[in-house]
């Protein structure tokens, strides 16, 4: 979002210089070098020519270039996963990339959260022609396998090998499939935003650009040399994500900060990546506006680095019969209008939704009502929130806002320099919100359709409301900035009904940190392991510290050598299997709130 990006007041311009110095200093500490990222990045730029569709970047800097992830794999993605029954079956879509492609070889491998290593093999049953609506490719395949039912319940990468024109082409995905034992009716599902890898907001107080705080400084770990120590507020969040161990995670878009200079993308993108691989349960993002500005004169394209780490901006999912959800653009503009211009200047950072975005939408919604159950949840997801709109929010009053609505209604796709200028300077005053077109277009398909569920972020604060039968929560922020504190939120369902979303009221979400406290540095939640958890020890005791108001169900895994195990204190063990000479093990348990649980693992 943008409450805290752009500085408001007598002394803005003043603030807002201070903080582009700032900004400037701390990218100037950055290693301008694919090192920077703890490993090589191997592909190579193209300069962008101008406004018009990029396809890459930089060559101002030879030595740092952009790793496409999406490549020959289009679905599943790591951003798009799909959650498959054991015994079931999966369509993969697979560009070819203009070659005949055969024998095919299609495996699921384990994650970098396992100590196993046995690979599975899915038969390829058929082979079909393809299509996508966003990749534009005649050479897509749509190949179907099946799972096996010998193949653990856990989340795994995917690989894909066949033969090009004679060539061996192998193209991997990783955390992209979630094999399980069935899907439930009652499931849980988190919703994360506003993460902003590489913010400097994070250091100290977002209304006082100048200020430091050691207390945030540890938090934020900006650029530490030591992965382990960077992004350390992100890192808290997803060890307590893996621990609830939900059926499935939602993130809203501001992955990154993207506004402090035309280089940015390249190492903010291919960080953010690599964080958000510590997720342990299948992750549906999309974007927000952090993530797509094209800055100074279009050198770099946010929406072409999205395409390239993270594949399409909107798409659907199902969770079996009981959930449809959408996820969508709603930071859909014309790449003119996503232009910046020098440090931390943008002019547009509203939501909106174009017609092509929309009629797909609507399209999704008709096709999915075709077979839906009765009592199938349905939800939208995006970084904005359409109920709040800047038509509504800016006082009609102001002589400014007339003239700004008068120009923008002249011409909107693209917008006139003129009217560019304008709405930054109203953004500055008011903020944007909702900017552009099709807010209502779209509560009004929500309404039709019977979707009952709009998630979003964007503001860095928790609201919910109700309105026409329709849930719209608006969750805090992942990054620092987050009020009333950082936090996720918690759905559970049951029975086609959401019946929890709050921590505790008004509407608030889980914080990650004890009583909301950031400063102190300790979460609200963890499990901490006496032995080290690879598979080498024969017995474990894990400690579960709850510092929560409420009860806490947390799932721990463990990996211990090859045996028969008994536990103490774990209420379910939901799973108990050995490969590779190690036994791994699920325990589920319960830790009342503000307090701890011992659980021992001890062979038989």
């Amino acid at each position: 979002m943008i409450v805290y990006e752009h500085y408001k007041g007598g002394n803005q311009m003043r603030k807002q210089f201070k903080l582009s110095l700032i900004l400037i200093f701390i990218f100037s500490m950055i290693p301008v070098s694919a090192n920077a990222l703890d490993g090589p990045v191997t592909a190579s730029g193209i300069q962008d020519g101008g406004i018009g569709n990029s396809t890459n970047y930089l060559n101002e800097a030879p030595n740092i270039s952009i790793d496409q992830k999406v490549n020959q794999i289009i679905y599943p993605l790591f951003s798009t996963p799909a959650i498959k029954e054991k015994g079931g079956t999966l369509t993969l879509k697979v560009d070819t990339q203009g070659k005949e492609a055969g024998a095919w070889i299609v495996k699921l491998k384990q994650n970098n959260h396992s100590s196993l290593t046995t690979d599975y093999d899915l038969p390829v049953l058929s082979v079909q022609q393809g299509q996508s609506y966003w990749r534009n490719s005649s050479t897509i395949s749509d190949v179907t396998v099946k799972i096996p039912d010998n193949v653990p319940e856990r989340l795994y990468d995917l690989e894909v090998s066949y033969t090009g024109n004679g060539q061996r082409i192998t193209d991997k995905q990783p955390h992209s499939v979630k094999i399980i034992d069935q899907f439930k009716k009652d499931f849980t599902f988190l919703h994360l935003t506003d993460i902003h890898v590489g913010s400097p907001r994070n250091v100290g107080d977002p209304d006082n650009p100048t200020s430091t705080d050691p207390a945030l400084a540890r938090e934020t770990g900006m650029w530490d040399p030591d992965p382990n120590k960077r992004w350390l507020y992100l890192q808290k969040a997803i060890k307590e994500v893996n621990l609830k161990n939900p059926d499935f995670v939602v993130l809203t878009g501001d992955l990154i900060f993207g506004q402090m200079n035309p280089q940015e993308y390249i190492y903010e993108y291919e960080e953010v990546y690599k964080v958000l691989q510590k997720l342990n349960v299948p992750v549906y993002i999309v974007p927000g506006n952090h993530d797509f500005y094209a800055q100074d004169a279009t050198l770099a394209d946010g929406a072409k680095y999205w395409e390239k780490y993270f594949g399409p901006q909107y798409f659907s999912f199902n969770y079996g019969p009981y959930a449809h959800f959408i996820g969508y653009n709603s930071f859909d503009w014309n790449k003119i209008d996503r232009s910046g211009h020098g440090t931390v200047s943008v002019p547009t950072w509203g939501g909106q939704v174009r017609a092509k975005q929309l009629a797909w939408i609507k399209s999704d919604l008709e096709n999915n009502a075709k077979t839906a159950q009765s009592n199938q949840i349905r939800g939208l997801f995006s970084h904005h929130n359409p109920l709040w709109r800047d038509r509504d929010i800016w006082p009609q009053t102001d002589s400014e806002v007339q003239k700004y609505w008068q120009q923008y209604d002249q011409q909107h796709d693209p917008q006139s320099v003129d009217t560019l200028a304008l709405g930054e300077k109203l953004g500055l005053k008011y903020d944007q919100q909702w900017h552009g077109e099709n807010a209502q277009a779209l509560i009004d398909l929500m309404k039709e359709y019977g979707v009952t569920l709009s998630l979003h972020g964007h503001t860095h604060v928790d609201n919910v409301t109700k309105q026409d039968g329709i849930l719209y929560t608006t969750t805090t922020a992942i990054e620092l900035t987050g009020k009333p504190w950082v936090g996720f939120r918690d759905f559970q369902t049951s029975d086609g009904q959401i019946t929890s979303y709050n921590y505790e009221e008004p509407g608030h979400s889980i914080p990650v940190y004890e009583n909301g406290d950031t400063k102190s540095g300790i979460m609200s939640y963890q499990a901490d392991y006496q032995s080290a958890n690879d598979g080498t020890a024969s017995s474990q005791k894990i400690t579960i510290s709850n510092r929560l108001k409420k009860d806490l169900t947390v799932s721990i895994p463990i990996y211990l050598t090859e045996g028969s195990y008994k536990t103490t204190n774990g209420e379910q063990v939901v799973q108990n299997y050995s490969a590779d000479g190690k036994q791994y093990l699920e325990v589920k348990v319960t830790v009342p709130a503000n307090d701890s649980k011992v659980v021992s693992v001890e062979k038989n």
